[in-house]
């Protein structure tokens, strides 16, 4: 049993990995952790396809990474440094870095470094009603 769920937790988060690479077109940082919580609050909350991940890494390092990824950088949140967003713009796909972060169900302030990578869906209006 146990081995069932190690290999359902590697395929989860080999799957995860590659819908942010394959799918939205931009690489996960090295070495995060698909964190399915939050994946579920972006997806519901934005509306918006993609995942979200952690890393113990500082924000520093992860935002050079992206830097050097060539994505579009956009500064947000204060001049602490405490987040950061990034644009794929050919995609349309966001990349919003924070350290630390509010966790919306407890509350809590996490000080691993969280990256949501994402693009909006488009709304879909409804047809018009036939008379």
């Amino acid at each position: 049993m146990l081995i069932r769920a190690a290999i359902a937790a590697f395929v989860l988060l080999f799957m995860s990995s590659a819908f942010a690479e394959e799918q939205l077109g931009v690489a996960v940082y090295p070495g995060a952790t698909y964190d399915q919580v939050r994946t579920k609050i972006l997806r519901e909350s934005l509306s918006a396809k993609g995942a979200a991940y952690r890393t113990s890494a500082p924000i520093a390092e992860v935002v050079a990474y992206y830097k050097k990824q060539g994505l579009l950088f956009l500064k947000i949140g204060s001049p602490s440094k405490e987040s950061a967003r990034f644009k794929k713009v050919d995609a349309d796909v966001d990349v919003i870095v924070q350290s630390p972060w509010q966790d919306a169900q407890t509350g809590a302030t996490m000080t691993d470094t969280l990256i949501m990578i994402f693009k909006k869906e488009e709304k879909k209006e409804k047809p018009d009603a036939l008379i």
